[in-house]
C-alpha cells in the first residue's frame, strides 16, 4: 500500500486525535466516544456563579429558585473532533435542534 505525499497513516492520525481529546478533556471535556478518527466529546455548560450568588443577595434569596431550576436543566454541549487523512483536525459543535427557530435557505 502506497500512501500519498502528505497523507497520515492511521496511527499517525489516531495519536493526533488522542492529542486533540486530552487537550480538550483538560479543559472539561469528557469523551463520550471515540471510534477510528473520530471524538465525541460533551461538557455541561456552566452557570455563572457569582453572579448567582450577587441576585441572591440582592433578591433576599428570592433568586435561590432560579439557581435551582438552572442547575436541574443545565444544558449538555457537544463536540465532535475528526482528523483527516492529512492530519487536519475539524472541530464541529452540533446544533440543538430548536423547533422554534426558522431556518434560512439560500437558493
Amino acid at each position: 500500500m502506497s500512501l500519498d505525499a502528505g497523507t497520515l497513516t492511521a496511527e499517525q492520525r489516531t495519536e493526533l486525535l488522542n492529542y486533540e481529546v486530552a487537550r480538550f478533556a483538560a479543559e472539561g471535556w469528557t469523551v463520550s466516544s471515540v471510534a477510528g478518527n473520530q471524538a465525541v466529546l460533551q461538557r455541561r455548560k456552566r452557570i455563572r456563579f457569582w453572579l448567582n450568588v450577587f441576585l441572591t443577595f440582592v433578591t433576599w434569596g428570592l433568586w435561590l429558585f432560579v439557581v435551582a431550576l438552572s442547575i436541574l436543566n443545565r444544558k449538555v454541549e457537544s463536540l465532535i473532533l475528526t482528523v483527516d487523512h492529512y492530519g487536519k483536525v475539524e472541530r464541529q459543535f452540533p446544533r440543538t435542534w430548536r423547533p422554534w427557530a426558522r431556518e434560512t435557505w439560500s437558493h
